[in-house]
């Protein structure tokens, strides 16, 4: 994906050259408005906090419990897996995704899909496990209870009460991930009526 983005920018750059428009380029690219910047700033600076609240609750075991809170749910979304390594970089990635922290996700997800992979018992090493599949559902369609992120830009832009919206959040993110979770016993219960 840097590679295409590189290749966006060189691109873009390269024409804005070619036709003799460079001068407006660069007065574009110097003209950072200041809402914009301001705003990157708001989000780096709580995405910087967050995931330093998420390390500490890694250190300190907290991530762990939740792990264990999760065990029930993770044997019934994911009978099959044993391996507690994946459960715990899981139950991050579900973790942080409840605080709407796709940036301390990510990591812990491919951890996660990297252990499924190599506990998988799929011969084929092109193919996804069940595990996997519904690893994916998760974390695509986790549950949100706290969505930082927007709470952060309604209140960078005035919001009376930035967080007048989390029920509704938290109902949409929980319909979302049911749905999504059904669905994939649906198919998996469809694909194997059609292996036998």
């Amino acid at each position: 994906m840097n590679k295409i983005f590189v290749g966006i920018i060189l691109l873009s750059l390269a024409y804005g050259l070619l036709t003799g428009r460079y001068q407006e380029m660069a007065i574009s690219i110097l003209s950072i408005h200041e809402d914009v910047l301001s705003l990157v700033v708001t989000l780096v600076f709580s995405a910087t906090f967050w995931s330093g609240i998420m390390n500490i609750m890694y250190d300190s075991g907290l991530i762990n419990q939740i792990a264990k809170a999760l065990n029930p749910l993770l044997k019934l979304i994911m009978p099959n897996l044993k391996d507690q390594e994946a459960k715990n970089y899981i139950a991050m990635n579900i973790s942080a995704n409840i605080f709407e922290l796709g940036f301390a996700a990510t990591p812990a997800g491919l951890k996660a899909m990297k252990r499924l992979k190599e506990v998988s018992t799929e011969k084929d090493p092109t193919v996804a496990s069940d595990e996997m599949v519904t690893f994916l559902v998760l974390n695509t369609a986790g549950v949100t209870l706290l969505p930082t992120t927007v709470m952060a830009i309604r209140q960078k832009y005035g919001a009376t009460n930035p967080a007048d919206f989390l029920f509704l959040a938290f109902i949409g993110t929980l319909l979302s991930c049911a749905g999504g979770l059904l669905l994939d016993k649906l198919f998996r219960k469809i694909s194997s009526v059609h292996q036998k």
